[in-house]
């Protein structure tokens, strides 16, 4: 018997299947060691050396794993270890998968290493995974930049596959804004009923309703990137996909978590590393920027992209997180609780930041205007200048941005 309670796997879980799946996988590996409970998997260890034991979820067919192996089996070739392959099983060196009651099951070499993010693992009471960045301070600007590197590589490695017509999922740009529209415009309505007693979902409200249009406006007119599927993306870049060596060594030893490859734009990968790993910044974005287009060209278009892609990925994921922080009772003293709201905050920042880069608030502009004004002697009191005493002759504590009239009196 395996020495480890696999009960967390799946709300399924069937440990003579497990067994019998290591036994054809991985022969003689009987001792197992822990992984992350919100996954299907089973890392074994014994004289087949340390193996990966994958469940895949029902309805997945031979030939979607036979197409997502041909992918990754390039980008193994091209990034080396980092990335894992679908191995071949011990039985039959021209299959990948075996079946054991109606599930099948892979094997993946084992790679070392420990989440980047040390929250990864937590699962909202539904069980569905609780994605989450980085605190903004974290130090990982180089550990990013690094991952932006290795994606940039894998996207190289993938272009053959990526125009397939048959076996990879696909999901453009097009699909993508579809998708985010879809999300805002029904989650706007059930979060809105919350919005006077919980400021975050005010905040996402403010912000979705300047992004939302204008994000839009600037995918639409690249019709070419709408429809590109030029790559296989990853598209589920979160730091708890990325493995680095431990706490004090950040190099990038593995990047896991490849189930939601799909065809489409590079800008959807780039963008998520700017957002989902630790939130936005001008610094970290073009670090990645600079790492990835050193590795493959990064056209300027894609470029002016990546902030629009970003903050319309930030709506559709703070959706989910404001609905499952405000609205879902279970996580009443939830030992994920504290955790959810503080990457929920980090995403909160980093959408208002690019809503104030691509959709700027106009009052607010007439603010930053009305600054040197004030700050010129005029305004120079404390109080705020619309309750300053106002002086003769003194425009500028109550200029508000519109060119000033010509006075009345005889024009020379």
């Amino acid at each position: 018997m395996m020495e480890h309670d696999y009960r967390h796997l799946n709300p399924n879980f069937d440990m003579d299947a497990w067994l019998d799946a290591v036994d054809q996988l991985a022969p003689g590996n009987h001792s197992a060691r822990t992984t992350p409970a919100d996954r299907p998997f089973v890392h074994t260890t014994g004289p087949s050396g340390e193996i990966v034991i994958r469940q895949w979820p029902q309805g997945t067919t031979e030939a979607e794993i036979a197409a997502r192996a041909e992918v990754l089996d390039a980008i193994h070739a091209a990034v080396g270890d980092a990335v894992p392959a679908i191995d071949p099983i011990p039985s039959d060196a021209n299959a990948r998968t075996i079946t054991v009651k109606d599930r099948l099951y892979t094997r993946s070499a084992y790679i070392p290493g420990v989440p980047l993010g040390r929250y990864g693992g937590y699962r909202a009471p539904d069980g569905r995974t609780i994605n989450i960045p980085l605190p903004e301070s974290a130090k990982a600007h180089d550990t990013i930049a690094e991952v932006a590197g290795i994606i940039a590589r894998a996207h190289a490695a993938s272009e053959p596959f990526a125009a397939k017509t048959t076996g990879l999922p696909v999901r453009t740009l097009a699909a993508f804004l579809d998708d985010v529209r879809k999300t805002w415009f029904e989650q706007r309505k059930i979060l809105g009923d919350r919005a006077a007693e919980q400021r975050d979902i005010r905040r996402w409200l403010r912000c979705g309703n300047r992004i939302i249009p204008t994000s839009s406006d600037l995918l639409r007119n690249e019709p070419e990137l709408m429809s590109s599927r030029a790559v296989v993306n990853h598209g589920d870049l979160w730091p708890v996909n990325v493995l680095v060596g431990g706490r004090d060594d950040r190099g990038v030893t593995g990047l896991v978590g490849w189930s939601h490859m799909a065809a489409g734009s590079a800008v959807m990968d780039i963008a998520a590393l700017t957002v989902r790993m630790q939130g936005w910044s001008a610094a970290l974005t073009e670090a990645v920027i600079d790492a990835y287009a050193n590795e493959r060209r990064l056209l300027p278009e894609e470029r002016r992209l990546i902030p629009a892609v970003a903050s319309l990925d930030l709506v559709a994921q703070l959706a989910t997180l404001l609905k499952l922080a405000y609205l879902d009772e279970e996580m009443i003293n939830h030992p994920a609780t504290s955790v959810l709201r503080s990457g929920m905050k980090t995403l909160l920042n980093s959408l208002e930041t690019l809503t104030g880069i691509l959709a700027p608030d106009i009052e607010q502009t007439k603010r930053w205007v009305r600054r040197p004004y004030e700050e010129s002697g005029a305004g120079s009191s404390r109080r705020s200048p619309a309750r300053s005493p106002r002086k003769a002759g003194d425009r500028g504590s109550e200029y508000d941005g519109r060119r000033p009239s010509k006075p009345r009196s005889k024009q020379r």
